[in-house]
């Protein structure tokens, strides 16, 4: 039998909520990283917390092409350093965020 370890099973924007998880990666301090795909966001929760925090694209779910967002996340991982690459399916590009920067920089794709 599973348990729920972060959302609600209701969909929303809220930070406990989902809309299509996508990918998940845990890391060595068993936070656990999700790809909200229709929410256009990667959400991190730390061990035991059931609200998540944005790393990268926008709190609200809102898509789009500048820098800070995101359209469709699907795919991401972290380097040896925590810096995120994400792949941003519906802006055609491979998103790269510094650790701890909500400003991405396109390192692969158009973005068209």
């Amino acid at each position: 039998m599973g348990i729920t370890v972060a959302g609600t099973g209701a969909t929303g924007i809220q930070s406990d909520r989902f809309n299509n998880p996508y990918g998940i990666i845990i890391d060595s301090s068993d936070s656990l990283y999700v790809a909200d795909y229709y929410n256009n966001r990667i959400q991190k929760f730390t061990a035991g917390n059931f609200s998540g925090k944005t790393i990268a694209g926008r709190e609200n779910g809102a898509a789009g092409s500048s820098a800070t967002d995101l359209y469709r996340p699907s795919f991401f991982i972290f380097d040896s350093n925590q810096n995120l690459y994400v792949a941003d399916t519906f802006n055609h590009r491979v998103q790269f965020f510094l650790n701890g920067s909500y400003l991405g920089t396109t390192v692969a794709g158009t973005g068209k």
